[in-house]
């Protein structure tokens, strides 16, 4: 048996499995060794029409969308029409914040390496459409101010793709809907593939699914999409699953897609995972352009996870296998289901048990750590008490329309979470076990400590790898 064959029959018991789909409506998942792929649909795609998910079915895409967004950009860095080392400013004038002489000093390429520091992960805003949404986002950025000195530390920043693809939007003349089409859909063979909602109307298309307190089962989502503002870090664009393993066999050829077609020099596609900044604070990854870059199970996994309302999508690419998993579910349950998919995969290629990036080595908790923590729209409130560190988060909308949009997730913010020791500052939920930690989306869960230095204050690694400042 082939070994896509393999992966195909162990993907297909894993779907089987109640325990593994608890609390998942739907899913699809590729997966690509070589020329060879399997794409495995299950469950239901829309829970108000009943409609099943079919090997083509269509899904948004997600925070994924910010590897496609810089593989976009890098085609207008390798035609001489962008400098990556060049001030943001350069390509988008109206570009500010609070601090005028820092935003001068962020360049193209801090917007799409995560090192730009801009404190507005979560802002989103919805009034404006089509070709000036992105132009929206970026009329709020001057009220915004800075985690920490552009280029000097790390954290995930939607704030930074939205720019990027203002810069795409500005030399190529098109709205970043037109343009991820011309530069990057068209001439890679992405057939299904769309920037624009209205496409969802004239094919198969996933509609997210969450908890019903109602009647204690699920429901769809419901709201479709995030802000068009958005569009940039994640919020509009629509794939198949073969989409994406067409896009993940152009990094894996050097650049070149599957039709022949010339998309990217194997230069720049390498540059893409080559690491641009590492923290060196496991579990929070080293980061490329566009890509996070995860060791795990003996090889690297470069990935990048994406959520929508009511929905996940997580893809991989691993060289040293020549392989790609894309994989989307929808469901409280996606978040397991991803990462056991993953997991799975990447041990059957690897032959190895993946295993936590970390040793737990509890150790007493520092009463320092206590106190508040602040980002955009996010609070922690954080006690120590005796071996537990004791987290309050609340989740603070914008205006109005923030929080309709952000409802779900304001319902779904726990009240409290504790949290133990692994480690000299580093913490996991009380009442699991390390291995739940192990998996790509697993270690997102993992509380990491960082000290201040001359750049950057205090603060937690919180959240896949968002960083958090201290505040009080």
């Amino acid at each position: 048996m082939s070994a896509i064959r393999a992966i195909e029959e162990q993907l297909s018991a894993l779907l089987g499995d109640p325990d593994v789909t608890r609390g998942v409506a739907g899913a699809v998942i590729g997966v690509s060794i070589g020329d060879e792929q399997a794409v495995l649909p299950f469950g239901s795609a829309n829970l108000n029409t009943g409609q099943p998910f079919t090997e083509d079915t269509g899904f948004l895409l997600g925070s994924v969308t910010k590897v496609l967004v810089t593989m976009a950009l890098l085609r207008l860095v390798e035609r001489g029409l962008v400098d990556l080392d060049a001030p943001a400013q350069n390509y988008v004038p109206e570009f500010t914040l609070n601090d005028p002489d820092a935003a001068a000093r962020i360049t193209v390429r801090m917007l799409v390496n995560h090192t730009n520091g801009i404190d507005s992960d979560s802002l989103c805003p919805v009034a404006v459409r089509g070709r000036d949404a992105s132009k929206s986002y970026t009329a709020h950025l001057p009220r915004i101010g800075l985690l920490f000195e552009p280029g000097t530390s790390v954290s995930y920043s939607n704030p930074g793709f939205v720019l990027a693809a203002r810069i795409i939007e500005e030399v190529t003349g098109q709205p970043f809907e037109r343009a991820i089409q011309t530069e990057l859909f068209d001439p890679a063979g992405m057939g299904g593939a769309t920037a624009l909602q209205t496409q969802a109307f004239l094919r198969r298309t996933a509609v997210g699914a969450t908890f019903d307190p109602a009647t204690g089962g699920l429901r769809a989502s419901s709201v479709f999409t995030l802000g068009e503002g958005l569009a940039g870090g994640g919020t509009t664009l629509i794939v198949s699953p073969q989409d994406m393993l067409t896009f993940g066999r152009i990094h894996l050829n050097g650049g070149v897609a599957p039709n022949g077609t010339h998309v990217l020099g194997e230069a720049w596609v390498s540059a893409m995972r080559a690491t641009e900044f590492d923290l060196g604070v496991p579990p929070t990854p080293p980061v490329g352009l566009g890509w996070w870059a995860y060791p795990i199970a003996g090889t690297t996994a470069y990935s990048h996870a994406g959520g929508s309302p009511g929905g996940v999508s997580n893809f991989s690419v691993l060289p040293d296998y020549d392989a790609t998993i894309i994989s989307f579910a929808t469901g409280p349950g996606t978040g397991a289901l991803n990462d056991i998919v993953h997991t799975k995969v990447i041990e059957s290629l690897t032959g190895r048990k993946v295993t936590p990036p970390f040793d737990v080595r509890p150790e007493p908790i520092d009463p320092a750590l206590a106190g508040e923590y602040r980002t955009f729209q996010r609070n922690l409130t954080v006690a120590v008490r005796g071996d537990e560190l004791v987290v309050t988060g609340a989740f603070e909308p914008w205006d109005d329309e923030h929080r309709e949009q952000f409802k779900e997730r304001v319902a779904a913010t726990p009240p409290e979470t504790i949290f133990r020791s692994i480690g000299s500052g580093r913490f996991i939920r009380a009442g699991t076990e390390a291995g739940a930690y192990a998996g790509i989306l697993g270690r997102g869960g993992v509380i990491t400590a960082l000290p201040a230095t001359a750049t950057r204050r205090a603060g937690l690694m919180y959240e896949w790898t968002r960083f958090m400042p201290r505040t009080g």
